[in-house]
């Protein structure tokens, strides 16, 4: 925390944490957290987020973040071997894990990017399990005898952000709410996606603990996205538009992009679909250097503060949409209730208001399709922790 904090170091992440005032060292086994304003949500922030990662004093002090990150060091169960930017990381079991040793002596987590060479790896019994197996080739994995599909309706939401926070036609919400009636999202999800997401009609899904029903959806509807053209005095068939997307990072994200600029194409719209290796994507969105439109995975999404906050507020790394005193205003306020009936209103008028924005398409509720080797027990999970300590040989 010392370290996100300290403006020295530059952390994307300190936005994030501005809310910790201070942190004291109690005894060896306790600290204590000291935060500007009442802050219930802060253990939900401490337990999913991916940016609160302790590291040993030491170590860092003696070989920096870099060396740190070339060679880390962890408390879990298992040990670091080696790791090969874009091509795999290599872990051993640690003997001395505190809930025991696990059942696999050794773990290769391999970089493939591509889809369809990740189903061929798997199939040729060169990997053991496959993440995102396309939902074509289900049936294919289920009849090949070298392994079944596993799924599960994942914590992680997709969603296509129209960026409003730089000059350009998305600072009109009349043009986000024509694109959002301009994209076809039922026919993505049973065309591209064989029926394999849930649609969702605002910010939250279910699976998020202050997730509010009865929020309605945006209707697929041409008619009504060139009358809203029409009223901002945008004409859709001048409109030349950018949408960056990752490629292997989703479940057929770059099809996803390709499919969502052939529908608005269809209202006159020419797009551009940028398809970017995922750490240029990550970069594009934290520098502010992507086209209008993005997509993008927040996930676990299992609160709403770790949702609605850190993408809606301007000021936040991953954010696309920003500038509005009112949601500003009601994030603030919703942060620090303590009360959780009166929290669960605060998040429930957040998520009518910010739906009501069009700051994005919704999307969908991501389900993962995972193919896993006959010889390996091992469950999915819906917060997308690939756990190997869970794995173990069939018996």
């Amino acid at each position: 925390m010392d370290y996100i904090k300290d403006p020295a170091n530059k952390s994307h992440y300190l936005p994030r944490w501005a809310l910790v005032k201070e942190v004291q060292i109690v005894n060896d086994y306790t600290v204590r957290f000291i935060t500007e304003k009442p802050w219930p949500g802060l253990i939900d922030r401490i337990s999913e987020s991916t940016d609160f990662l302790p590291m040993p004093p030491k170590a860092l002090k003696e070989q920096g973040p870099q060396g740190l990150l070339a060679k880390p060091i962890g408390t879990g169960p298992f040990k670091f071997v080696q790791w090969v930017r874009d091509e795999r990381l290599v872990l051993e079991r640690n003997p001395d894990y505190w809930q025991g040793a696990p059942e696999l002596n050794r773990v290769t987590f391999r970089y493939i990017p591509e889809f369809s060479a990740r189903l061929s790896a798997l199939l040729a019994g060169e990997i053991d399990i496959m993440k995102d197996v396309p939902p074509h080739a289900v049936e294919m994995v289920d009849r090949s005898g070298k392994g079944k599909v596993r799924s599960t309706v994942s914590s992680r939401i997709n969603y296509l952000a129209l960026v409003n926070l730089k000059p350009g036609p998305m600072q009109d919400i009349r043009v986000r709410k024509a694109i959002s009636h301009a994209v076809n999202v039922d026919e993505l999800i049973q065309q591209v996606l064989k029926g394999r997401a849930s649609k969702m009609c605002g910010p939250l899904s279910p699976l998020n603990v202050d997730y509010t029903p009865g929020i309605e959806c945006v209707k697929h509807d041409p008619a009504r996205a060139q009358a809203l053209f029409k009223e901002a005095g945008v004409d859709p068939g001048k409109l030349q538009l950018t949408l960056d997307t990752p490629s292997g990072r989703y479940p057929l994200d770059k099809d996803v992009s390709l499919a969502i600029a052939a529908q608005l194409q269809r209202v006159g719209i020419k797009t551009n679909v940028v398809v970017n290796e995922w750490g240029t994507h990550l970069d594009k969105i934290k520098n502010r250097t992507t086209g209008d439109m993005f997509y993008l995975g927040w996930g676990p999404a299992l609160s709403a503060q770790n949702t609605i906050e850190q993408l809606f507020l301007g000021s936040q790394t991953y954010s696309s949409y920003g500038g509005n005193k009112v949601i500003d205003a009601k994030i603030a306020q919703a942060i620090t209730i303590v009360d959780p009936k009166k929290r669960l209103e605060a998040w429930a008028d957040l998520q009518r208001v910010v739906q009501e924005e069009a700051p994005w398409v919704f999307l969908w509720q991501q389900h993962d399709l995972y193919g896993v080797a006959g010889w390996v027990e091992w469950t999915p999970r819906a917060d997308e922790k690939v756990w190997m300590y869970q794995a173990r040989p069939a018996r």
